[in-house]
């Protein structure tokens, strides 16, 4: 059962969900990690926050503009520098490669914003 301390993890990469849903864990979170954004969209309304990759974004654009505008500013876009997404106040961006406390760092800033 998903609580409000669950992480949703979005990314077409394997290797990427792993890392990012592991570098979590070890913080305490729970997550749960999907390959698609129409897989995660149910979970992620009780999330505390989803982390999605840019190839996801770039490979869905409808269902990840859709996705996005649902989830009400609980979004952490994973950008690589030369992704084409323009910065919006309703999500945060992180760009790649970054370090478990970079990551840390935007989900406490989005928890903060919560309150």
């Amino acid at each position: 059962m998903l609580d409000g301390k669950t992480i949703i993890v979005v990314a077409a990469d394997q290797g990427l969900r792993r890392s990012v849903a592991f570098a979590l864990e070890v913080e305490g979170y729970a997550t749960q990690s999907y390959d698609t954004l129409r897989a995660a969209e149910d979970a992620s309304r009780l999330a505390l926050c989803a982390i999605v990759d840019d190839d996801i974004l770039r490979s869905e654009p409808q269902a990840a503009a859709q996705f996005l505008s649902n989830r009400g500013g609980g979004a952490i876009l994973l950008v690589d520098g030369l992704s084409a997404l323009q910065r919006r106040e309703d999500y945060a961006t992180l760009t790649k490669p970054f370090t478990g406390a970079d990551l840390l760092g935007v989900i406490n800033s989005l928890v903060v914003a919560a309150k």
